[in-house]
Order: C-alpha cells, then structure tokens, then sequence
C-alpha cells in the first residue's frame, strides 16, 4: 500500500502532500467544475463529488469512504497555497492508477508534470512497479502531460465522463522506475541517497553562518532545513524527472558533506554539480574524495558531456577544490548575481567527458 509517511514531497514547480482540512473546500469547489467534469479524472461510478472525510481530514490522509483510493492535494512549493489534487486509486499491493486537475490559473505551467514525477517517486518508495491513467480523447492537455511524463499508450477502452456521457478513454501506463540514488564507496567515505534522518544533520551543516556565508540561502532555519529535505528527497535520478541526484557524505557513519548533480540540459547530457561540506571535517580531503566519485559517475556511468560548478569568487576553498578535481575554469563573471543585498561575481568551471582524466580509456 501507498506508505503516506514519506509525503510531503518537494520540487521547484510542484509539492505533493497530505490533503489538509483547509484544503477541502477548495477540493470540493474545483471537482465541480463543468470544465473538469467533462473530461474524466475518474470514471463517473469512482468519482468523488463532496467527500465528508475531508471536513475531517484525520492525519491528512483522505480515503473517501475506500480503501483502495486516496486524494493528496498538489500545493505550491514557495506559498503552500492549495492548487490542485492528485488522486491514487484501484489501489493494489503494487499498483495504482492516477488522476489529478489543476485550478485553472496554474495550468500549462509545467506543474501537472512536477506532480506526476512526485507521484511517481512516491510509488517507488512504496514498492509499487506500476501507475496507470485513463483520459478522454478531448482531454489533448492530459495526453501531452502523460507522455511528457514517461506513460506508455496501452490503446482505448469505453468509458464515461463526471457528466456521464459515454466516451473512449485512451488507457496509459508507467513502469515505475526502480532506480535509487547509487550508493558510491570511497577509500574513506560513503555516499548515498537521502533519508529524512538527514534533515538535522544538514540543518547543522547549512545552518552554520560560516558554511552559508557564499552561498545563495541565509543560515538554514529549522523550518527551512524542513523544506528543503523534502525537496531532496525525491532527486533520484537523472534519467527522469527531477532529471536530479543527491548525496549525503558519510565518513565512519556521520555525515560529513553533501554532493548534489543535476541535469540543466537534459538533451545535451549537460550537468551542474555542487557541494557542501560540514566545516568540523574540513582539512582532512573529504570533498575531493566525494566530488571526484560524483565525476567519475557521471562521465563513466551516464555518459555526460558536460559538467560545471559555479560558485562565489571569494570561496576560496571551493575554487581550489575545483581545480583539485580536474574542472577548468572558463568565465569570471562580474556583479552578474544579486545576492544577500549585494553583486556579486560568479566563477565558472567545467569539465567535458573528452577532457583528459575524465574519459574511461585513460584511466
């Protein structure tokens, strides 16, 4: 069954959480839209009008009345605010099918698809192989977010609309990717996958105002680190959406640093990679250890073509460890970032998969 205790999930378009009391009203008003209800999120006989179990809303986990169907609301990640929901069900031990609606000013805006990935990685971590959909011919906008989305045209099946008309829903499916952060082994360090665990640990890593000092984020607040575990949670892949990776370091079981890979264009295979490391491990080549594992993964095993850092000039340690790791530095870019109440400058390094080191024949 769907495990909701890894919700909420976090992306730049999109957050994908337990639905809450306040969100019932705003739940009950879209699904009656004459616009929504013409084309089928749920087939008539499963649609859920005015459900009481939202007025409640116990633990955010809403079932409807049906074991084998829950609605999670779809939010905004920088206000939180209620703007659509997401439905799971004919639930089975490894399997679901989906629907979800947007409120009409957030849609084409890339945050059906934001949402569907979210769905997607909250599937696989909880052991599902496959997610299904059904949509209506005239629903051209669901075809498009589906396929973006990785679904599988299975063909046409009959069926009827929220206003009971008989219609022919196309049928879709996912194969849910089983993929999970690959876990890398230095000579001394570990780095592996996120877990909520690590929101206190990164808390402390980011929350120190001399770790921050360069960087684009003030000192981390308690509420914040809470935000931004959620968004790392799901950077499992750079095949899918979020088309990202993240580490966390770990040297003798702690955490030491983190190491975060993601994709800027997926096309051209062209990466950006940052990191971070806990300053009480400074000094002792941790980061070159995990960044140059990170590298090595991502010109050996996915094949990049190209990898950059940018980072503030007067990191010093950062620029230094740049070139350690074999990046070249290419641009030094004047008072082109406002940050923190100033310009600031922006050093930009890189590496190509044929630069020398970096090609799997020459090592």
């Amino acid at each position: 069954m769907l495990d909701l205790s890894l919700l909420p999930f976090v992306s730049e378009r999109a957050t994908l959480r337990r639905m809450s009391s306040a969100d019932a009203l705003l739940y009950t008003a879209g699904t009656a839209d004459p616009e929504l209800r013409s084309w089928p999120p749920l087939p008539e006989s499963e649609h859920p009008s005015a459900p009481p179990a939202l007025s409640n809303a116990e633990a955010g986990e809403q079932r409807m009345g049906r074991e084998d169907l829950t609605v999670l609301t779809i939010a905004h990640p920088q206000t939180d605010e209620f703007i659509g929901s997401l439905m799971l069900f004919n639930v089975t031990h490894d399997s679901a099918e989906i629907c979800w609606w947007l409120v009409s000013r957030y849609r084409g805006s890339g945050r059906a698809e934001a949402a569907l990935a979210l769905a997607s990685e909250l599937a696989r971590r909880s052991g599902f192989v496959a997610l299904r959909a059904r949509v209506s011919a005239a629903n051209v906008v669901a075809h498009r977010v589906l396929e973006k989305a990785g679904y599988l045209d299975q063909g046409w099946e009959p069926g009827r609309t929220g206003a009971r008309e008989q219609v022919e829903l196309r049928r879709y499916e996912l194969a849910v990717p089983a993929d999970l952060t690959p876990t890398l082994r230095t000579e001394r360090l570990r780095l592996r996958g996120y877990e909520r665990r690590d929101r206190d640990a990164l808390q402390r890593m980011y929350g120190d105002p001399e770790s921050a000092k360069y960087l684009l984020d003030e000192p981390w607040s308690d509420s914040f680190a809470e935000l931004q575990i959620n968004q790392r949670l799901p950077r499992t892949s750079l095949t899918r959406a979020p088309h990202s990776l993240g580490w966390v370091v770990e040297h003798e079981g702690a955490v030491v640093g983190e190491v975060l890979l993601w994709l800027t264009d997926v096309a051209g295979k062209v990466a950006e990679i940052g990191w971070v490391l806990d300053p009480s491990a400074s000094g002792k080549g941790f980061a070159t250890e995990a960044v140059t594992a990170v590298l090595r993964l991502a010109f050996e095993d996915y094949e990049l073509h190209r990898v950059v850092a940018q980072l503030d000039p007067r990191n010093e340690a950062s620029a230094r460890l740049a070139q350690r790791v074999g990046l070249r530095q290419e641009a030094h870019l004047r008072q082109n970032w406002w940050s923190k109440g100033e310009w600031t400058d922006t050093l930009i390094f890189a590496a190509l998969h044929s630069d020398p080191g970096f090609m799997p024949e020459q090592r």
